[in-house]
Formats: C-alpha cells, sequence, structure tokens
C-alpha cells in the first residue's frame, strides 16, 4: 500500500511538472504593415482590420506622427506605444492622412507589453534618405524581453556593401549583441533572399517566410499602382525565438495602403 501511494506521489508531481513546462511557452504575435502614411485609411479603419489578428505587437512604418499610433493602441487595448521623430526620405508635413490631422512618414511600435529604452537609429548607406529604425526593448514578462526594431529602408540591390540593410546588420552586431531574442519587422524594399538581406542571415537571424518554407513566389506585399507578383518586400526577422507561423494578410475590400499587413506568431521556451 505504501509503494502504491508513493508511485501516485510520484505521478502527481511529475504531472504538475510537465504543466508547468507546458504552460511556461508563451506565444505572442507581431505585425507589422506599412499604412502608407495613412492616406487612404485612419486609425479606426486600421484597427478595424487588425483587430480580429488580436497582435501582442504592432511595427508601423510610413506612420503618421502625432499620436496616430496611439490612437490605434487606444481601439485595439493596446497601450504602449513610440513614435520616432525621423521622416523617411523627409517626408513629412506635406504627407497627410486620410483625415489630415496627422502626417509624415516614421516607424512606430505598438504594444499590449511595457517599453523599455524606446530610441531611434538613423542609418546611412545607399538609397533615399533619412532611413531609420525605431527600437525598443519588449518585456513579455518579468523574465523574458525582446528587443523590437520597427524600420523603414530603401532597396540595396544596387550596391549590398553599402546598404542601408548592410548598416543596420552592422548596428546590431556592434551594439545589441548582448540582446538574444531580437525581431526585425518592417518594409525592407527586398526580397528575403536578395543579397542585401543576406547581411541579416550571417548574423544568426532567420527570416519567416523562410524558415517555415513557404513558397512566397506568386505572392505579393505591395500592390500599388498594381498587383506585383514575387514583390514581398515586408519581412519579419528572428533569433533567439521559435517560428510557429506567418501570413499575409489579405483585404477582401478596397485595400488600405500600397503594403499588406504580414505577421508571425512566436513562442517563447523555458
Amino acid at each position: 500500500m505504501k509503494l502504491k501511494n508513493l508511485f501516485k506521489a510520484t505521478l502527481v508531481i511529475l504531472m504538475a511538472f510537465i504543466c508547468t513546462e507546458k504552460n511556461f511557452a508563451k506565444e505572442f504575435k507581431v505585425i507589422t504593415y506599412n499604412v502608407e502614411f495613412g492616406k487612404n485609411t485612419s486609425p479606426q479603419a486600421v484597427s478595424q482590420l487588425l483587430q480580429s489578428e488580436q497582435a501582442d505587437i504592432i511595427c508601423f512604418n510610413e506612420v503618421p506622427v502625432k499620436g496616430w499610433t496611439k490612437k490605434v493602441g487606444q481601439i485595439l487595448g493596446l497601450k504602449y506605444s513610440y513614435e520616432g521623430d525621423i521622416a523617411s526620405a523627409n517626408h513629412a508635413k506635406e504627407f497627410k492622412d486620410k483625415t489630415g490631422k496627422y502626417y509624415g512618414k516614421y516607424k512606430s511600435i505598438l504594444s499590449k507589453f511595457p517599453l523599455e529604452n524606446p530610441h531611434e537609429i538613423p542609418l546611412e548607406g545607399t538609397g533615399w534618405s533619412p532611413a531609420s529604425a525605431v527600437v525598443a526593448n519588449v518585456n513579455i514578462d518579468k523574465k523574458n524581453s525582446v528587443q523590437i526594431f520597427s524600420l523603414h529602408i530603401p532597396s540595396g540591390a544596387s550596391d549590398p556593401a553599402n546598404s542601408k540593410a548592410q548598416q543596420l546588420s552592422k548596428v546590431i552586431e556592434n551594439k545589441y549583441n548582448g540582446s538574444d531574442k531580437i525581431i526585425l519587422a518592417g518594409d525592407f524594399n527586398d526580397l528575403y533572399d536578395s543579397k542585401p538581406l543576406s547581411y541579416f542571415y550571417n548574423i544568426g537571424f532567420s527570416n519567416s517566410w523562410k524558415a517555415l518554407g513557404m513558397d512566397m513566389k506568386d505572392r505579393t506585399t505591395y500592390c500599388y499602382p498594381k498587383k506585383f507578383e514575387d514583390t514581398v518586400i515586408d519581412h519579419i526577422f528572428f533569433k533567439g525565438l521559435k517560428i510557429k507561423s506567418a501570413e499575409i494578410i489579405e483585404e477582401k475590400e478596397k485595400l488600405q495602403s500600397d503594403h499588406k499587413p504580414i505577421w508571425s506568431v512566436f513562442e517563447l521556451q523555458k
């Protein structure tokens, strides 16, 4: 009888340990979306589009400033946000959103989780300037944080070695090498197998599409003035995380931007 009770007690402890380990795994969803400075949309319309996605973190590119991101957050229940100060290609006050209240092509981060040390990195290199990435340490829980980069950079296909993608890879390698979990999300203006983006693979990053073996040949994330095939130029790169799934969000009605939003789901494990 004692042996039987001991076996039962051991089994209960083992099951509790297994459940604890299983419950530790935490998934979170990241969306990135170039909203074309809100030219054909509003915070309310974008929120309606993204509401069902239940994102934990959203990285906006070409986003208007002066509270546009915060407004989306108020609607979606994401209370932490950060807007950058550098307008892509100096496209600022003359680029007004549909409502006329907001303007410019900036970068921002919107999050369910607290943001620590948000800041912006100017990027040098070929292509239009200025270009930048906004960065923040996102505290998923007390033990886990992820360094999030929301970016908008020009294509580096004409001169990969001097591209802004290459410079960003060097910045990350030199200044953010202490971060074991990093996500880069945004409009890269290059395909995932292009030479400029190979610099991210060289320092240990994976690409969501590539990591999941997704065939993007006949897909596109850039769609104005017409649909372009094999034009997936919006990406989510990552390191130190497990990728679960990823997809392009296809709008059923008129597109709100010249880009489509994309998402990836990641898992944190002990």
